[in-house]
């Protein structure tokens, strides 16, 4: 197997774990038994490419509203039983100097032996620049948190320094109606998608790049498909939208996975480096 489809399949089976979801539709991110629960809140948001709204609720109380887009946290918008929550909120974009307060409110929301659970909505406001507000990778390095681990998380060993912690469519829209369709969006991806394939719909059976690759992007999909469409469910405004997301941070061999739904087809793929910029500028024009 090539080295550099490892890391591609651990993130893959990651969807492998069914999502529970709890009366109101919040899922269930970090259990009562897990050691790190900020890292847990890290990778969700730093699943969400598209504009987002995520609360995060412990179930010992506090509660935490961000708006997200392009694995960058843009602002905090409600806050609830946290203290020190002035200086993030009303802000129209976090900046460097508000990285030590936010990661004090990440860690008050996401407290060890509680669970915590996640729901998501449209972007209060804004969120169309992707190039403001803090990345989440800057958050999980000041943690000590490993992104992209597939070991049960360990605790921090260091704890930060008290002075230094895609939109979807709607139903109708012109790619749901043809405008290029899935392969049109790989086509305007470019040499940055190394490779991918097309499970369902009209466009079900075309795929292009390594076969080893596109083998094992298959094999995943024919067995995960019913997980992947409830990550998408989860992250969309409504079930079945059309919705693209970015898979995780950038990998290991500078890989990540893009995945993205238009009725019943699927599209999965093997992208080239940190391509947020690249995924998003070719999803949008194809919602108008």
């Amino acid at each position: 197997m090539n080295r550099g489809t490892l890391p591609i399949l651990a993130r893959l089976q990651s969807l492998q774990t069914t999502a529970r979801i709890v009366p109101g539709g919040a899922r269930i991110i970090s259990e009562t038994t897990d050691r790190n629960p900020v890292a847990q809140l890290l990778r969700v948001t730093n699943e969400t490419m598209l504009a987002r709204s995520l609360r995060f609720v412990s179930t010992g109380g506090p509660s935490l509203t961000l708006d997200v887009a392009g694995r960058r946290i843009l602002r905090v918008t409600d806050a609830q039983g946290l203290a020190g929550a002035e200086s993030c909120i009303g802000l129209e974009a976090l900046e460097d100097e508000q990285k030590d307060d936010l990661i004090k409110l990440l860690q008050g929301v996401a407290i060890p032996r509680e669970e915590l659970h996640v729901i998501s909505g449209p972007v209060g406001r804004g969120g169309e620049e992707v190039s403001v507000g803090l990345p989440v990778a800057l958050l999980a390095d000041l943690l000590l948190i490993e992104l992209n681990a597939t070991e049960p998380d360990e605790e921090p060993e260091v704890a930060p320094e008290e002075e230094a912690p895609l939109p979807t469519s709607k139903p109708g829209d012109s790619l749901a109606d043809g405008g290029g369709g899935l392969s049109g969006f790989a086509s305007a991806l470019g040499p940055a998608l190394v490779a991918w394939l097309i499970n369902g719909g009209s466009e079900d059976g075309r795929t292009d790049g390594p076969e080893e690759m596109v083998s094992h992007l298959d094999g995943f999909l024919g067995d995960e498909r019913e997980s992947l469409e409830r990550q998408f469910d989860v992250l969309s405004a409504t079930p079945g939208d059309p919705i693209c997301m970015i898979l995780g941070a950038t990998l290991v061999e500078g890989h990540s996975i893009v995945a993205a739904r238009v009725g019943a087809a699927i599209l999965l793929g093997v992208i080239e480096g940190d391509a947020t910029t690249a995924t998003l500028g070719a999803w949008r024009p194809a919602l108008l």
